[in-house]
């Protein structure tokens, strides 16, 4: 009758031991539950890093569209700059006045023994200076044909002379008039530096001829 109550005393014990032991395992999973939580909060830093670091890729080609605007208005200046700067000068060409521009006359002057002389006078009939340098071509003409040799230069230095609108160069004509030559009814002359060919009226005696430069009249 007495050992029936000491084997419940025991089992009771055993109970209370198996209860206490196993009360430690369930605190042990109750924290192991954060510890799984930890790689669900990193999840979302990965996205946001990422979309962060997409944005400023993105904009950068805008700004060079924006930067290449000023470009193309540099030509439209260009011809503005070119079309104000022609001066207004002199017309003086390579061979100075053109033949175009220039009054030319011959007019007899005063002789001496065994010499006749005329004056080849330039005048600049145009608006605008130009210039004459050197010799005149002279060549006296009768009826339309040519009369003996041309002139021949005399050697005098040469000078530019410059022609204000309306004024006047002259270049010494001599007639070595000692031939029994006939008288010329015209002369042709050719400015200096140029080709072409002005007839005017002029009565000299077909002789030699000698020419000097233009001086100022």
């Amino acid at each position: 009758m007495n050992t029936e109550p000491r084997r419940l005393s025991l089992l009771l014990c055993a109970v209370l031991a198996l209860t206490v032991a196993c009360s430690p395992d369930a605190k042990d999973t109750g924290a192991a539950a954060p510890v799984t939580s930890q790689p669900s909060s990193s999840a979302p830093a990965t996205s946001t890093a990422a979309t962060s670091a997409a944005a400023p890729t993105a904009s950068r080609p805008a700004t060079a569209a924006s930067s290449a605007s000023p470009v193309p208005s540099k030509p439209s200046s260009a011809p503005a700059s070119t079309a104000s700067t022609a001066p207004a000068g002199p017309i003086d060409g390579p061979g100075g006045c053109p033949t175009a521009v220039l009054k030319i006359e011959a007019l007899r002057g005063s002789g001496a023994a065994g010499h006749q002389y005329a004056f080849v006078q330039f005048t600049n009939s145009s608006k605008k200076a130009c210039s004459l340098t050197g010799y005149p071509g002279v060549q006296l003409v009768r009826a339309g044909k040519p009369m003996g040799q041309p002139a021949v230069r005399s050697g005098k230095p040469i000078h530019r002379v410059q022609l204000a609108p309306g004024h006047s160069v002259t270049a010494q004509l001599v007639d070595a008039s000692t031939c029994e030559a006939d008288k010329s009814d015209s002369v042709a002359i050719y400015p200096p530096n140029r080709t072409e060919r002005v007839v005017v009226p002029l009565s000299l005696r077909g002789c030699a001829l000698t020419i000097d430069p233009v001086v100022a009249s």
